[in-house]
């Protein structure tokens, strides 16, 4: 069984993409979130995985999960402990499970499909962050400890990750990278690539940055 699973915040005005301003005020950041959890939702939700989980950071505010996914609240702890607790929960025997994050607006449907393809042939799937971390991680069975130890929130984390499964004995699998939207930087760059792209490509972000005058209607 295939399972994937997104990582999200609550989308509370204050408490979604702070290092985005003074870009983009707290009322606008939080749309802007809005609209990229909507498209993470949509991918995983089209990968054509057997289940869906959605793993919240905070145990109370709005819901964003469609019918028929599984809602459960992170624990206490780094990045880490959440990862390996969220995979523990997902794992049962003959199981595969990926797990994304809802800042990566361009992590559609054929990125989590390749995703789960790789998986046939390593046990560790990664899709990098081009700011030294990833936006996707895979796992074709339990590997204890692999998120013991990292750096979290640093440039160092895939590294310190590959490092680790390769320590384990674990084949891995990294997939082409793609930005994770985090500070005014990155959403210029968003702002730049959507511009041109099919409407097909991240559709609910791009309906947000049009709703701010950053993007034209599509």
């Amino acid at each position: 069984m295939d399972r994937i699973a997104v990582f999200a915040r609550r989308p509370l005005e204050g408490r979604v993409k702070t290092r985005l301003s003074p870009a983009l005020p707290a009322r606008l950041a939080v749309a802007l979130y809005n609209g990229m959890l909507r498209d993470a939702l949509d991918a995983a939700e089209a990968c054509g995985a057997d289940e869906q989980w959605l793993f919240w950071a905070e145990s109370v505010g709005p819901s964003f999960a469609p019918r028929r996914w599984r809602e459960s609240i992170q624990p206490e702890g780094d990045l880490g402990a959440r990862l390996e607790h969220a995979f523990d929960t997902m794992f049962t025997p003959r199981s595969r499970a990926v797990i994304i994050g809802a800042d990566c607006p361009r992590l559609d449907s054929a990125r989590l499909h390749a995703a789960f393809a790789a998986l046939n042939r390593a046990e560790v799937v990664l899709g990098p962050a081009t700011d030294g971390g990833y936006t996707l991680i895979g796992l074709r069975e339990p590997a204890p400890g692999l998120f013991h130890g990292v750096d979290w929130s640093t440039g160092a984390v895939l590294a310190q990750t590959l490092a680790k499964a390769r320590g384990l004995g674990l084949r891995i699998e990294v997939l082409p990278p793609l930005d994770d939207i985090d500070t005014p930087d990155d959403l210029a760059r968003l702002v730049a690539t959507l511009a041109f792209a099919p409407p097909a490509v991240a559709p609910n972000t791009s309906r947000a940055l049009a709703s701010m005058g950053l993007l034209p209607p599509r």
